[in-house]
């Protein structure tokens, strides 16, 4: 998976609160985010734009996101893209949930702490 968008960051989510916040955020620092309301199209999402991270809540309309999270790692081309996930149900992630997850974040999110998390997911080396 070549041509990284390290700029890039996918919010996967469906809180329009959560989504508006995050990504005015993004953009002052120069990210370029990106909103999907919906799990369905994250992992071919995910597979065209090559994003610098992933940030995913667990609870979507049409999905579950822990779906969304272990089809993104089971995928070859998408499984190196970092997945921060942010949810009021991170409890509801096994093991191997928060193994293949670049963090873990139980929402209301600690801005500073998520921002700090995007920026080292976008900086991690991809090989």
């Amino acid at each position: 998976m070549a041509d990284w968008n390290l700029k890039k960051v996918i919010l996967v989510d469906n809180d329009s609160e959560f989504d508006e916040q995050l990504t005015r955020r993004l953009r002052e620092r120069g990210y370029e985010p990106m909103v999907l309301r919906r799990g369905a199209d994250a992992v071919k999402t995910v597979k065209d734009t090559k994003p610098g991270a992933v940030v995913l809540e667990l609870t979507l309309p049409d999905r579950d996101g822990r779906q969304v999270l272990k089809e993104i790692k089971d995928d070859w081309d998408a499984k190196k893209v970092p997945v921060i996930v942010t949810s009021n149900y991170v409890n509801r992630l096994d093991a191997t949930g928060r193994q293949n997850a670049e963090a873990v974040l139980s929402k209301p999110v600690d801005w500073d702490q998520l921002l700090h998390q995007i920026q080292a997911a976008c900086n991690k080396k991809r090989d």
